[in-house]
């Protein structure tokens, strides 16, 4: 897998479709991890890319996709099918790729809409979205089978479920504070993650944040405390992302 062990390579993050898959502030996650990445002294750039722009996935060591509406997933979809064998090629390879909210689902094999209209995905895995007209929200706490701690999220989604047989990494949890029913949920395969948690999911979760900044920095033991001593907003990221998962959590202090 590659890694960045020369601190003078620059990192490069790509934002896959930052304005249409963009709801209750995604924008925020591939921000905060060049943030991260630059707390430890390595270089990163951000670049946003969108419908019509021409792609080069070997160009980057970090894809994201966020949320958005069902319609703007199926553009997303029509534009994203041109560049389906590089992107695999990628994330075969292990580049790490985050995909959060309703995006995960555009690598799985179909997606039916509430009106029984089929509509082709990338294939990556051996999965099928069901969408119903009702929606399903809520907070949720959840165990994250490649981490020590819990994540907090919330989630938005098209009522329905998904059906295939794939790592589902991510377990809700039931509780007070949580208002999501327990279940398990997302998508793993190498180092591609997905989940229909949404928005600013690594500002929220400095584990998950962490995470992805060890494997880009190669330091490979994902979920390591880090606090950088120069950057104050970690320490205060640290700090609410405790008391939200106490809360979520149901635990009063």
């Amino acid at each position: 897998m590659k890694t960045h062990e020369n601190r003078n390579k620059k990192i490069m993050i790509l934002h896959l479709y930052h304005d249409l898959m963009n709801l209750y502030g995604d924008w925020a996650n591939p921000v905060v991890l060049v943030r991260e990445l630059s707390a430890r002294g390595f270089e990163a750039e951000l670049v946003k890319k969108s419908v019509g722009d021409e792609v080069d996935f070997s160009l980057y060591d970090f894809i994201y996709i966020g949320s958005g509406t069902e319609r703007s997933q199926k553009a997303c979809m029509r534009d994203l099918s041109q560049y389906k064998n590089t992107l695999f090629e990628r994330i075969e390879a292990g580049i790490p790729v985050l995909a959060t909210g309703n995006s995960h689902e555009l690598f799985g094999q179909v997606v039916t809409d509430p009106d029984a209209v089929l509509h082709e995905m990338l294939g990556l895995l051996d999965f099928e979205t069901i969408q119903l007209n009702t929606r399903v929200t809520g907070d949720c706490v959840c165990v994250a089978s490649f981490l020590e701690d819990k994540l907090i999220g919330f989630i938005n989604r098209a009522g329905g479920n998904q059906k295939g047989e794939i790592e589902r990494p991510f377990f809700i949890e039931p509780g007070e504070g949580a208002s999501y029913p327990a279940c398990a949920e997302g998508i793993r395969f190498k180092n591609l993650l997905g989940t229909y948690m949404t928005g600013p999911v690594l500002v929220r979760n400095p584990p998950l944040l962490r995470y992805f900044a060890d494997i880009l920095t190669g330091k490979g033991d994902g979920g390591t405390l880090y606090i950088s001593s120069s950057d104050p907003f970690f320490k205060h990221q640290e700090k609410a992302y405790g008391l939200a998962l106490s809360e979520l959590s149901g635990r009063v202090k």
